[in-house]
Order: structure tokens, then sequence, then C-alpha cells
């Protein structure tokens, strides 16, 4: 018979695992200010997806901001991040902004169309360029559709998170946003002056209302609670709109002459020359005044 062994053995310690804090809340003040700035974005365009079906038009715009927002944030710290993921990140949005482009338009045009001041002459011509626009929103407002739409570019947008966070830097300082402004900036201040070049090219208005658009988008997303730049983000904000109801007006041209309106019909004349008016009138005045903002040399971020 063996005698059983009764020799307790040692007891093993064992060590509480503390929870790891997310990626977000790790590194520098900047680091964590960035991460957090880039998921309430995405966050705020989730939000703005699932709620498309009870307010449709304030939803798309919200969340076409909210990419807007996360782009420009990307933008800012293009130096910090990998290429392969600053890539898939742009890619990302690109398709998304892509997708949701042609629900934009059909929400704006009638908007602006409206705002313009009827003219007797030209109300055939403007009816019949109000029934086209009304048809083609009619068509694409299918049951679900558009919500539909939003929930796929959702689910692209919801993986980009914690990509983002994992690749930024955690060294990250409040000098690499500047600096990131600061390029921004430059780009802005040559696509104003090609487009004040050249201020009937539609293409030229829109690359510089878009890297303005990116600059008043990264100062939002980023400026904190700096009143100044948050000033200096609201005044490029407003250019940025006004500039795009030029192009809209330009856009309602090209609708008007694809849809049949033509000069030689009963008030296309009249109704064509009030949309280039309404396009190129302010314009030269608009640029010029974006010049003057992205003139400006200190960028200034939070630490």
């Amino acid at each position: 018979m063996h005698r059983s062994d009764t020799t307790a053995s040692p007891a093993v310690e064992v060590v509480p695992a503390f929870p790891v804090p997310p990626v977000r809340a790790r590194g520098s003040a900047t680091a964590r200010r960035v991460r957090r700035a880039f998921a309430e974005a995405i966050d705020h365009a989730l939000a703005a997806a699932i709620a498309s079906e009870r307010t449709p038009q304030e939803s798309l715009r919200t969340f076409r901001r909210a990419v807007r927002h996360a782009r420009a944030i990307v933008a800012t710290c293009r130096t910090q991040l990998p290429a392969s993921i600053r890539l898939e990140l742009l890619a990302t949005f690109r398709a998304v902004t892509r997708a949701t482009g042609a629900m934009r338009d059909r929400d704006a045009l009638p908007a602006v169309l409206a705002e313009l001041a009827p003219l007797p002459a030209a109300a055939e011509a403007r009816a019949r360029l109000e029934g086209l626009l009304l048809t083609e929103r009619l068509d694409a407002r299918r049951p679900q559709k558009r919500a539909r739409k939003l929930a796929v570019a959702a689910v692209k947008l919801a993986a980009l998170v914690e990509r983002f966070e994992r690749s930024l830097p955690g060294c990250l300082q409040a000098k690499d946003v500047e600096h990131g402004w600061k390029r921004l900036a430059r780009k802005a201040r040559s696509a104003v002056r090609a487009a004040r070049r050249e201020p009937s090219d539609p293409r030229q208005t829109h690359d510089a209302r878009k890297r303005l658009r990116t600059l008043a988008s990264a100062l939002l997303a980023l400026g904190g609670d700096q009143r100044r730049t948050v000033k200096r983000a609201q005044r490029l904000a407003r250019i940025v709109t006004e500039l795009g109801r030029t192009l809209d007006c330009q856009r309602l041209d090209r609708r008007a002459r694809s849809g049949g309106i033509a000069r030689s019909m009963s008030g296309g004349r009249e109704l064509l020359e009030q949309l280039a008016d309404a396009a190129l009138a302010s314009r030269p005045r608009l640029l010029k005044r974006a010049a003057r903002q992205v003139a400006r040399r200190r960028w200034k971020a939070t630490k």
C-alpha cells in the first residue's frame, strides 16, 4: 500500500490582469484628442445613417459633413500615418462620398432653383426644369433606397476607427497638427489662385472649394475650444457654402440643357442667362475673400 503524498504544493499566486486601456486613451494629449475627434466624426456619420428614414435630407447632410471631418483629420495627419493605411482610409472616404453625391444633388438643386427670383419671361422653361428635377427626385426616393445606401456606407466607415487609432503615432504633438493645417492652407492658396485666374471654369472653382472645405473641416474637427481657430473655420465654411451655390447654378444649367431646354424655346434664353449670372456674378468676390482667409500664416493648435 502506497502512502499518499499529503505535502501541499506551493500555492500559485494569481495576479489580477488589469484591463488594457483602449488605444484612443494612450499616447500624448494631442494623439488622444485627434483619435477622439476621428471616432466622434465616424459616430456622427453612423448616427445620421440610422436616422435617414426619419429625416432623409438632414441625415444625408450630417452624414456627408461627418465624413468630411474624418477625411480632413486624415489629411491633417497625412505625414504621420503609414502610406498603406492612409490610402485605405482615403479610398473608403472617396467611395462613400461618390455613392452619396447624386443623392445630395437631387436634394440641393431644387432648393437652389427655388432661391432664384422668378422671371415672368422664363416661366415656361423654369417650370419644365422644375418638373425634370422633381421627377428625378421621386424616382430615386423608392422606399428604403436611401437608407440602404447609407447603411452600406456606414458599414464601410465603422471599420476605420480601429485602423486609424492603431496607426496614429502616440507621440503626435500639437506642432504636427499645425504643420498639417499649414500644408492644407498652402494647397488651398494654390487652388484659389488658379480659380481666380479662370473664375468661369467650374473645375478650377470646384478644386478650390474642395481645398477650402478640407481646411475648414480640419480646423473645426481639431480646433477644440480655440475661439480664433473656430471663427476662422466658420468664415471659411461660409465661403465654401456660397461657392457651392455658384457651382450648383452651373449644374442646373447643364441639367437644363441636357433636359432639352434651349435658348430657342420659350423662356429658355432668359432662364439660361439667369443661371449663368447667378453662377458667375459673385464668384470673383468670393474667391477674393477666400484668398484673404488662407493668406494668413499663423495656425495654432491646442497642445
